[in-house]
């Protein structure tokens, strides 16, 4: 991930290592398969979001990605281990103690959303202290 073409190469380091890290909650088989590329995609957008230096632009490419990332963990689900707090095997049937998958997406989801809006506000500040910071130079 060296070598950004782009004004923002500290940003855009930094939202590849977030993306990397949001790549790992992808099933393993989709996981292994397309990390590279989906990495290599997610860091060509972002240099284009940022070069258009756009707050509307950045706006709707994180709630894209959210989106995407979102639908993609509930389609391309495989077949759930089963882990229990009492070591029951998944042969056991739905035995007390196990997991409840359903929680732990929609856990998920809360804090996907809580990472994009925390990302969205921060980007704003920075725009904002920017333009301010812009008005107020010593010449």
């Amino acid at each position: 991930m060296s070598g950004h073409r782009g004004r923002h190469p500290v940003l855009v380091a930094v939202a590849c290592r977030m993306y990397a890290l949001m790549i790992w909650f992808y099933p393993p088989t989709l996981r292994r398969d397309y990390r590279r590329e989906l990495l290599l995609t997610f860091k060509n957008r972002v240099e284009d979001v940022l070069e258009a230096s756009s707050v509307l632009a950045v706006v709707r490419f994180v709630t894209h990605l959210a989106v995407d990332w979102l639908r993609t963990l509930m389609l391309e689900r495989e077949e759930p281990v089963t882990l229990s707090l009492l070591g029951l095997g998944s042969s056991d049937g739905a035995g007390a103690g196990c997991i409840d998958s359903s929680n732990v997406s929609v856990s998920l989801m809360l804090a996907t959303l809580g990472v994009v809006l925390l990302i969205a506000g921060w980007y704003e500040w920075l725009s904002l202290s920017a333009t301010i910071m812009s008005h107020h130079r010593l010449m």
